[in-house]
């Protein structure tokens, strides 16, 4: 089944006559399972953009359709809402398809404020969406590195660890609570996540602590080490192991949020052409103590590492768990991670 468009037809376009007909436009894909992304929203954005061509998805698979479309028919700009898990995947098809086509000069990329956590949103400085909407020309841009895991996948951040744990206890709760209307509600906003974490899966920590022993070698430039404060204290060649030992949270990010403006990779921006990876070994009860700081990104102790680095490759000794942009995606049990050299203009709202 297609993905229903508002203004027009322009994704069942035959590929020869669709050919970068849309240079000069505007598109909108919205995941129309999102909470926010309500019939009265979507009136709202029509309305807003009325020369805009506006697709709502309901699946993973509409979603991969009419990202391809959008590409192959060359929109000048290209908004997205929806969660971070719709960002990411909309970035990543779009733009490996123009990658594909040869396309020299990529579309603009708006984010708007659509989702649960929204950390991409806010890294942008998203508000109201129809004010948004409506500034493509007067927003600044900013560009967005990407990292690309093991040759497949792109993202601004991903993860494993607690925080996929989290992830993948929220996903099977949040499945259960569809059966009935106010758990429902629960699991599409902040409360959702809390109860995932603190009450379950907090508890699981406690009594399980897991844990996995990893090696991080760096297979980019030369890589960093960062103190609390982001000052440089150490220096990796090419090749060298940069971590080896425990860890129960490790992220890596190209931006810094989480969702819910959760700071966990304070010097993800910083440096073009580099990521900032964080890993965390730290007692359950010592990381929720802390959890205020660590929502600013001043989580401190003996068990926090700080990274820059533009490429890196790690081994687990045992499967662990693993997030990209904030959705669950399975175990690993290695990985290759690198910076994506062409930057992604982003509209930037502030």
């Amino acid at each position: 089944m297609a993905a229903s468009a508002s203004n027009s037809h322009v994704d069942l376009e035959p590929p020869e006559q669709a050919s970068r007909s849309r240079k000069g436009r505007v598109a909108v894909l919205l995941n129309a399972n999102a909470k926010r992304v309500t019939e009265a929203v979507r009136r709202e954005i029509i309305l807003a953009v009325p020369d805009a061509d506006v697709f709502f998805t309901h699946s993973l698979d509409e979603a991969a359709f009419v990202t391809r479309r959008m590409a192959d028919l060359g929109y000048d700009v290209i908004y997205t809402g929806g969660g971070d898990g719709t960002v990411v995947n909309t970035l990543d098809q779009v733009v490996r398809r123009l990658d594909e086509l040869g396309v020299t000069e990529y579309p603009r990329f708006g984010v708007l404020r659509l989702g649960t956590g929204n950390g991409i949103a806010d890294f942008f400085g998203a508000g109201d969406y129809r004010r948004d909407l409506r500034r493509s020309e007067a927003a600044l841009v900013k560009p967005l590195h990407l990292m690309e895991i093991d040759g497949e996948r792109r993202a601004p951040f991903f993860g494993f660890g607690w925080d996929a744990f989290v992830l993948a206890n929220y996903d099977q709760m949040k499945q259960t609570a569809q059966r009935f209307a106010f758990t429902r509600a629960l699991f599409k906003n902040v409360i959702g996540y809390l109860i995932a974490g603190v009450g379950k899966s907090v508890p699981q920590l406690i009594f399980e602590r897991p844990n996995w022993n990893i090696r991080v070698v760096n297979t980019g430039g030369i890589g960093l080490k960062l103190d609390l404060d982001g000052n440089v204290i150490e220096r990796y060649a090419p090749g060298a192991v940069v971590y080896e030992g425990p860890s129960k949270v490790g992220c890596f990010g190209t931006t810094p949020f989480y969702g819910f403006k959760f700071r966990m990779m304070p010097f993800a921006d910083r440096t073009p052409g580099m990521f900032h990876f964080r890993t965390l070994d730290l007692h359950p009860i010592n990381a929720v103590s802390q959890l205020h700081k660590a929502w600013n990104g001043r989580i401190d102790g003996p068990g926090v590492h700080d990274f820059m680095l533009s490429g890196a490759h790690v081994d687990f000794e045992t499967p662990a768990p693993f997030q990209i942009g904030g959705d669950s995606a399975g175990t690993r049990t290695a990985l290759d991670v690198r910076i994506v050299d062409r930057a992604i203009p982003c509209l930037h709202f502030d």
